[in-house]
């Protein structure tokens, strides 16, 4: 279609086709015949009696040429054949002309992206809230057929004509596309394949103190000089971001690890997001720095010898 068919990924020509032949025919779009290339134009004059006239034709407007054998149509764009017959005397009638456009090239497969997407190097990620309109540029006849598979399947589906496509219910991982187009007089392009990530699971977020917290009287205490590390990983596009709120302030961006400069109760909240946007749950630890033991006594006690 003028727009029509999947994916954004980079796109490769392969070797293999899938089940559906591409048939050659002739299409009308309502006020125009579309004809593939090579096809043959065959004239005839019912009965016409052996010596009594000839069917002479013009090829876009050329010099009258008599017919002998069909037309060959191996130009692509408009022609024009106007043909008559031309009897013994001279005397030329049945004036009529046929005009269609010759089309020999297949559909371009072109895609769109609509939603979350990260390109790392070579490697394409997006979610499930991505979506893919899939469409064939031909400048002639037009795309039909868009014949898509995913992932090995054997069984094409034809999303000619379909709405932004999204990949929904699956698990994340790597997903391979395959698929190729076929205008109205069944040109068919290369099959073309692409490769992408599908990454809906956000980023795992986790913090460090060092040296390690300790656990008294039900709370947790840390050393008032303790190191505080926070840091995420994810598997597929990787860690974008991490924000970090102290003592409910707003979240900001953390970038390094730090010391606390003020002593007392502390909450940290913390989240991480990754190259498509995915957020994780906003973790929190709280704790006190300000540890402070009593002093110590001293009790004198006297041996009476009782």
């Amino acid at each position: 279609m003028k727009k029509a068919a999947l994916a954004v990924f980079a796109l490769c020509s392969v070797c293999t086709l899938f089940a559906q032949e591409a048939v050659k025919k002739v299409w009308n779009d309502g006020t125009n015949d579309y004809v593939p290339l090579g096809t043959r134009v065959k004239l005839s004059a019912g009965n016409l009696i052996e010596g009594s006239g000839t069917i002479y034709y013009t090829y876009n407007s050329g010099e009258p040429v008599e017919y002998t054998e069909p037309i060959a149509l191996n130009e692509e764009g408009q022609v024009w054949i106007s043909y008559a017959t031309r009897d013994v005397f001279g005397h030329v009638s049945n004036h009529r002309t046929y005009t269609a456009f010759v089309d020999g090239t297949a559909p371009d497969p072109k895609y769109f992206v609509e939603g979350p997407s990260w390109i790392d190097g070579d490697v394409f990620y997006f979610t499930s809230n991505t979506g893919f309109l899939l469409y064939g540029e031909d400048n002639l006849s037009g795309t039909e057929h868009i014949y898509v598979t995913l992932s090995g399947s054997d069984q094409a589906s034809d999303f000619a004509g379909s709405d932004f496509l999204y990949l929904t219910d699956s698990p994340d991982g790597e997903y391979t596309v395959e698929g190729y187009m076929v205008d109205y007089v069944g040109n068919a392009s290369e099959t073309v394949s692409a490769v992408g990530y599908l990454d809906n699971t956000a980023p795992e977020v986790t913090i460090a103190i060092s040296p390690e917290p300790v656990e008294l009287g039900g709370e947790t205490w840390v050393d008032p000089a303790a190191r505080f590390t926070i840091s995420a990983t994810d598997e597929l596009s990787g860690v974008n971001a991490i924000y970090v709120s102290l003592n409910d302030s707003p979240f900001a961006s953390y970038k390094f690890d730090s010391k606390l400069p003020i002593s007392g109760t502390h909450s940290i909240k913390m989240y991480a997001v990754d190259n498509l946007g995915n957020r994780s749950e906003v973790k929190e630890v709280s704790f006190s720095n300000n540890l402070t033991l009593p002093p110590a006594e001293h009790e004198l006690v006297l041996d009476t010898g009782l």
